[in-house]
């Protein structure tokens, strides 16, 4: 069982350095002096009632998923305007394909902030700010591996699924334009946790709706106006993810001082501290797009209408439930930062209070998407196959959802105290054993409405089962912090 090295105060940042195979007293040495310390050194989260912390982060990064789901959402609607199902087919399934990149990312901000936070929570700023440094150094070269790996593999394998001609050529220009933009993307997802990390949730906010305005902005422009069509999208996105770093390296470098470079005796180290998380981390998030390429290349089997109709689904899934995608993110720094301290009372607080919220916010969106369902459609002049998928995924498919809210608040207890592995294991069984043979029958005996059913089922059966792993995990405090508290 895994157990996390940081307990009390005065020992956890011991703990920590001693992960990252460096001595912290070195490392103040290497590259704090220049950087004031009360800027970093508050963990705003160990202090004060729960439920308005767990409230800020967990809206305060909503609103910002909820803004690029948005941007993405009429982005779509901006292209459907070109009566093109097989370019709304290749914008959603290299959107969908290219999560590869993005789950490799995240995987990378999960490890830097649980470390930085955890650091921050024993009231050790010098080392918060050199593992930020080892952090963005770690995701500019992961960005740019499976930037790499993913322009290699996608030409293969659209040939090896047979994609339809006319999409594929769509696809794969469409990805020639936005892959190099994930080193981009990966750094602005840093920053961004970083100033999480730190407790500044509305700050970290900030720096995602820079970029999602700034393509709010452009996309009409080249779609309207310089009538860009695809192309124009895509380029439109790419300066978004360009705004997003500018104004997160301003806040993190210029006006917080959150980071200073570890000196390159200690890189090493630091690098497998946080791989230690960010490893196990990434390849959880892999298991998401492990499923939706499995998913997505069965409903490319019926046709381009219902591959139109998947992406439309993809999008109202992605904005109706955006606060599922960051409660991961939102809630780590408070279970960090008091895990930290050695407060686990708190910790399982955080963990309640979230878990109740989630579930009411996502039955209340599945009430609202059922009650919508045919306005969706028509929205986004779905006709067809596609408008009889996108009308059943809101009336029955959106109430299976409302389930998962379970699994992202697991994912981030295990990421955050120390039990990673555990988020690997039941992510991978759940895009394997709970979505294969559910996607496989489902389109057996029902079709494209089959196919959507049987995933949403899966999904749902393997957050239920997450969740009670997480509470078996809560029962009591990991046995590195007994020890501390018995001493």
């Amino acid at each position: 069982m895994d157990t996390p090295r940081a307990t009390r105060p005065e020992a956890a940042s011991t703990s920590v350095g001693h992960e990252a195979g460096v001595d912290d007293h070195a490392a103040v040495g290497a590259g704090q002096s220049a950087y004031p310390q009360a800027d970093v050194s508050r963990a705003r989260f160990i202090a004060g009632p729960l439920g308005p912390h767990v409230l800020e982060m967990v809206l305060t990064g909503w609103a910002s998923m909820l803004a690029v789901f948005a941007v993405e959402f009429l982005s779509l609607l901006y292209l459907g305007t070109l009566h093109d199902e097989a370019v709304m087919g290749a914008v959603g399934f290299g959107s969908m394909t290219q999560f590869t990149i993005t789950s490799v990312c995240i995987g990378v901000t999960v490890g830097g902030a649980a470390l930085v936070s955890r650091a921050l929570g024993a009231g050790n700023a010098p080392r918060a700010r050199t593992l930020a440094g080892a952090s963005l150094i770690l995701m500019a070269g992961s960005a740019l591996a499976a930037g790499v790996l993913f322009l290699a593999a996608i030409g293969p394998f659209t040939a090896a699924i047979k994609l339809a001609p006319d999409m594929r050529e769509h696809l794969l220009s469409y990805v020639l334009i936005t892959t190099p933009f994930a080193v981009v993307m990966g750094i602005g997802m840093m920053l961004s946790n970083l100033l999480r990390a730190s407790g500044r949730g509305r700050q970290s906010m900030w720096v995602l709706l820079a970029g999602t305005t700034t393509v709010a902005v452009l996309d009409p422009i080249v779609i309207f106006v310089l009538d860009g069509g695809m192309q124009g999208i895509a380029w439109a996105g790419g300066v978004g993810r360009m705004a997003t770093v500018a104004l997160g390296g301003w806040l993190v470098f210029g006006k917080h001082r959150l980071v200073a470079w570890p000196v390159r005796a200690a890189l090493l180290g630091d690098l497998a501290a946080i791989g230690r998380i960010a490893l196990p981390a990434a390849l959880t998030a892999l298991a998401t797009p492990a499923a939706v390429i499995f998913t997505v290349s069965t409903y490319a089997t019926f046709g381009p209408s219902v591959m139109a109709g998947a992406t439309v689904v993809d999008r109202v899934l992605q904005l109706a439930y955006s606060l599922y995608f960051v409660l991961p993110g939102a809630i780590g720094p408070i279970l960090g930062q008091n895990l930290g301290a050695c407060q686990w009372d708190r910790v399982r607080q955080a963990v309640s209070l979230t878990s109740r919220w989630a579930v009411l916010y996502g039955l209340g969106a599945a009430t609202l998407l059922a009650l919508a369902a045919p306005w969706v459609a028509d929205l986004f002049r779905m006709t067809g196959p596609g408008r009889d998928l996108v009308i059943f995924f809101c009336r029955y498919g959106s109430f299976a959802w409302a389930v998962n809210s379970l699994f992202f608040v697991a994912v981030a207890v295990f990421n955050n105290l120390g039990y990673a592995t555990y988020s690997t294991m039941i992510g991978w069984l759940r895009s394997t054993v709970g979505t294969m043979p559910f996607v496989w029958l489902g389109a057996h005996y029902g079709g494209a409405e089959g196919v959507l059913l049987g995933q949403t089922l899966g999904f749902a059966v393997f957050s239920l089962i997450a969740m009670a792993v997480c509470l078996r995990v809560l029962r009591a405090p990991p046995v590195d912090q007994n020890q501390s508290r018995a001493a």
